[in-house]
C-alpha cells in the first residue's frame, strides 16, 4: 500500500470522489494542498461538502456512479455509506489500473491518506495503514500541541542555519555534530521533559 497524497503528484490531475457526505468532505480537505481537479459524483451532496468542493477546479454530477466517471482519472476515492457501492466503484477502477482509496475498507485500498501535520518546512505523516484512522488523527492532534504554529519561524530559521553551516563547515562530520548538538538543544527547550526520556 502507498501513502497518498504525499507521493503521488496530483497537480492538475483529475481525482474522482464518489460520495458527498462528511467522509468525502474530509478527503477533499486532505487533497486541497495537492492542486488536483475533482470530479464529484453522488446522488446528494451535503452543504459542508459543497463548501469544501468550492476550493477546487470541479466537475460535479448529481447522480450515482457510472463507469465512464473513471475516464481521465488518476485516483479514485470511494466515500459513500454503502459498502456494496464502494466495492463496485473500486472494482471498475482496478480494472483500469487506477489507484483506489476505499474509505473504511483498508483491505480494498491501494492507497491510504495519512493524517498530516504541517508546520512551515516540517511535515509529518501518520498512518495506521487503514486499521484505525481516528488514532492517526488523535496522535496528529497531540503533536499539534507540541509543535504550535508559532514554531514555524523557528523551523525556518533552523533550515536557514543548516544552509549556512553547509557553506561555512565543509567537513560533513563536524557539520553533522554541530547540527545534532543544536537539535538536542531545541528538543530540550521545546518539548516537555517527559518527551525526551
Amino acid at each position: 500500500m502507498s501513502l497518498l497524497p504525499l507521493f503521488l503528484d496530483l497537480r492538475g490531475k483529475q481525482v474522482l470522489v464518489v460520495g458527498g457526505g462528511s467522509v468525502a468532505q474530509a478527503k477533499l480537505r486532505a487533497l486541497r494542498p495537492t492542486g488536483c481537479r475533482i470530479r464529484a459524483v453522488s446522488p446528494a451532496f451535503n452543504p459542508a461538502f459543497l463548501a469544501e468542493l468550492a476550493a477546487f477546479d470541479t466537475e460535479r454530477h448529481d447522480r450515482a456512479f457510472v463507469p465512464e466517471d473513471l475516464d481521465g482519472v488518476h485516483l479514485v476515492i470511494t466515500a459513500t455509506n454503502d459498502p456494496a457501492a464502494n466495492a463496485v466503484v473500486a472494482a471498475h477502477a482496478r480494472s483500469q489500473s487506477l489507484w483506489v482509496n476505499a474509505v473504511d475498507d483498508a483491505a480494498s485500498c491501494d492507497a491510504l491518506f495519512p493524517s498530516i501535520l504541517r508546520r512551515g518546512p516540517f511535515v509529518a505523516a501518520l498512518s495506521t495503514e487503514g486499521a484505525f484512522a481516528g488514532l492517526s488523527r488523535v496522535v496528529r492532534e497531540a503533536l499539534e500541541g507540541l509543535v504550535p504554529d508559532a514554531a514555524i519561524p523557528e523551523f525556518e530559521a533552523l533550515v536557514q542555519l543548516r544552509r549556512q553551516l553547509r557553506q561555512s563547515l565543509p567537513d560533513p562530520a563536524e557539520r553533522a555534530e554541530r547540527l545534532r548538538s543544536l537539535l538536542r538543544q531545541v528538543q530540550q527547550e521545546a518539548l516537555p521533559a517527559e518527551a525526551h526520556r
